[in-house]
Formats: structure tokens, C-alpha cells, sequence
């Protein structure tokens, strides 16, 4: 299963993704900086997308994405999450709800 973090700053993004691969190795975790996400889309096309609501990617851009998180770094840290076709709201998303929404992706491709 494919995932691509895209935060801000790049630390943030080496932490999420450290702890992605610590916690479920079969993945394939990639990063990329904001003005890099497009493009990352497109080649990567990822199953399950990490960013934020500032990176300059609308809900458009997500249509070929089938899972996201969304960090709301503009106003209250909140996360949104879509997937299965269900969009939900956390007020503090925690590594396990991250690891939950991953462990639920995988199930839906049928993926380990």
C-alpha cells in the first residue's frame, strides 16, 4: 500500500513517516514538500494521502486518491478524514487513529 505524507515543516513529515514504517513495514511511505504534491500525485498515486489543509492541494485534486487525511493547520489543528466514502471530523487525531485509517485502507485493497 502506497502513502505519501505531505506536511509542513519536513520535519513533520520524517516523523509521520518514521512512524508509518516503524509501525506497519509493508508499507511504502514516500514524502514530498508541498509545491511537490501535484506532481507526486501523478507518479506515486498514492492509496492513502497525509497533508494539510495549506498545501496548496484543493478537493479536486484529490479525486484520484481513494483515502486522505487532512490536517487543519488554518484554524484548529482538527483532521478530516476520508475514506470508504465516509468523510469525518477528529479533534485530535492521534498515531492510532492514523494507523487505524491505515489498517482500514489496506483491508479495502486487501493489502497487509
Amino acid at each position: 500500500m502506497r502513502v505519501l505524507v505531505v506536511l509542513t515543516p519536513l520535519m513533520y513529515r520524517e516523523a509521520i513517516a518514521h512512524s508509518l514504517r516503524q509501525h506497519r513495514s509493508a508499507l511504502e511511505v514516500r514524502i514530498a514538500a508541498p509545491e511537490a504534491a501535484e506532481e507526486e500525485l501523478r507518479s506515486f498515486a498514492p492509496h492513502l494521502l497525509v497533508q494539510t489543509d495549506t498545501n496548496g492541494l484543493d478537493r479536486a485534486d484529490l479525486a484520484s486518491v481513494p483515502s486522505w487525511v487532512e490536517i487543519g493547520y488554518s484554524d484548529s489543528m482538527d483532521a478530516w478524514i476520508y475514506s470508504g466514502g465516509h468523510l469525518k471530523k477528529y479533534k485530535d487525531i492521534s498515531t492510532d487513529i492514523l494507523l487505524g485509517v491505515v489498517d482500514e485502507v489496506a483491508a479495502w485493497l486487501g493489502r497487509p
